[in-house]
């Protein structure tokens, strides 16, 4: 798969090949939450307002780890570019080994975390239970990060889309049996069922991702087989991954913590939160593929030092932003009543329906927002400034918290506006970024005027 990125040119096409394997395989397994969803909702509104809950919690760990992990994607993509396949391997050994220590510091922060979040809420009892279940087998999605991420490195985005579908189709077989019962042998679970699933699906998915990683002909072009731990290598990727897990941990703990104040409100507030969680699980996996696709690219094109190869991908990525956005305006402008009876199954009264409604809209709106400040998150990460991603993470999150806490707590305002708020906040990340972005381009440009010596972006 080296033979893609040595022919890419930052196009359109170039992108989309290297985005749509990875979006296919994230929409398996947007799709498979959203069954995940839709069986709880057959099975009980609760049951379904409770992994919406948990699942922010969930998310707190498993994205602030796997973002950890996913580091290794631009190492490996820049190796490649530097001719240096040698390091592709153990980098990603690096991170296998990540993935399992982080397990050493989640289980028990977990644990005290969950005590506090759950509290006095609704779902309290449903949702620790499926938390806690998902808590055991945290390892498992850092661990296909850094698989996954040495796949999306070398271009070979097909496999990591057959392997990540297969163990999605698995994921809602299992869901189907466990949470609603089959053949009266096996007991209807819930979210017991649910979180079983997920965790099996998840361990036969890395199962494969590492099969693909260790074996023979990957072995010859990469050396994955340099399985010792290597400090020095390690504390590379870990300085540079640390800022951005931090910052995903720390954005997610305020958003947690958000999501909690809405949930001890109840009522519509908590199921509008349901409905636009399942939505936004969908809609992003569009700006994470795109992400990914970035990230390769740049990361790439970087270790050439190819300025116009990373500007030629965010024209092309700015392209397939926009034109999603239009796509999508159809189904939250034309099939609003499509989507609420598809994800909840109880009767609503009129003024429920009618903040759903508008919560489409906000949700559409969000999502343009979210990839363009995905675009420069992609830049900035290729160009390891994870630092100052960590700090605008932090800001990003903690603006929210502050707009949560004075709109849901100290006001009462509607609940179609938990999707609206978000808003400024990442807004005001995505023009820090760009300034970034463009301070670092511009700084360049200018030594090279003045001196007369090429710049070179890789640090």
């Amino acid at each position: 798969m080296q033979n893609k990125l040595l022919k890419s040119s930052g196009s359109v096409f170039n992108l989309l090949s290297l985005s749509t394997p990875v979006f296919l395989s994230l929409l398996s397994s947007s799709m498979m939450l959203l069954c995940d969803r839709y069986f709880l909702s057959c099975y009980s509104l609760d049951a379904l307002n409770a992994v919406a809950v948990a699942g922010y919690l969930i998310m707190l760990f498993q994205l602030s780890s796997s973002r950890l992990t996913s580091i290794n994607q631009v190492f490996v993509g820049r190796s490649i570019g530097e001719g240096r396949l040698e390091k592709v391997g153990a980098y990603t050994w690096q991170m296998i080994w990540g993935a399992l220590l982080t397990q050493m510091i989640i289980l028990p922060l977990g644990l005290i975390i969950s005590t506090y979040y759950f509290a006095n809420t609704e779902v309290e009892h449903l949702g620790r239970v499926y938390f806690l279940i998902i808590l055991l087998g945290h390892f498992l999605f850092p661990l296909g990060t850094a698989l996954s991420s040495f796949q999306v490195g070398i271009g070979n985005t097909k496999i990591l889309m057959i392997i990540t579908i297969g163990a999605n189709v698995l994921n809602g077989l299992l869901d189907y049996i466990l949470i609603n019962g089959a053949w009266g042998l096996i007991s209807p679970q819930g979210v017991k069922g649910a979180a079983v699933a997920t965790v099996v699906s998840q361990c036969l998915n890395c199962i494969f991702l590492f099969y693909y990683f260790i074996r023979k002909t990957a072995n010859f072009k990469y050396y994955t087989r340099q399985w010792k731990m290597k400090w020095d290598l390690f504390k590379e990727l870990i300085q540079k991954g640390c800022p951005l897990a931090f910052s995903k941990f720390f954005g997610f703990l305020m958003w947690a913590l958000s999501i909690s104040l809405i949930a001890k409100k109840g009522g519509d507030y908590l199921i509008l939160l349901s409905f636009g969680s399942t939505v936004w699980l969908v809609t992003a996996t569009f700006n994470e593929a795109l992400m990914k696709g970035l990230t390769t690219l740049f990361s790439y094109f970087i270790g050439q030092d190819n300025r116009q190869g990373v500007i030629a991908s965010f024209r092309s990525g700015a392209i397939i932003l926009g034109t999603l956005f239009v796509l999508l305006g159809i189904p939250f402008h034309f099939y609003q009543d499509f989507l609420i009876h598809l994800l909840l199954k109880e009767n609503l009264s009129l003024h429920t329906t009618h903040l759903l409604h508008k919560g489409c809209y906000w949700l559409w709106i969000l999502f343009i927002v979210e990839g363009a400040t995905f675009l420069t998150l992609a830049l900035l990460s290729s160009l390891k400034e994870t630092v100052f991603l960590f700090k605008t993470g932090a800001i990003c999150g903690g603006l929210i918290y502050v707009l949560y806490y004075f709109a849901f707590s100290l006001g009462n305002i509607g609940a179609d506006k938990i999707w609206m708020l978000n808003w400024g906040p990442i807004i005001f990340v995505f023009c820090l970024q760009a300034i970034k972005i463009m301070q670092s381009y511009k700084g360049a440009y200018l030594i090279h005027m003045r001196t007369g010596q090429e710049i070179s972006l890789t640090k």
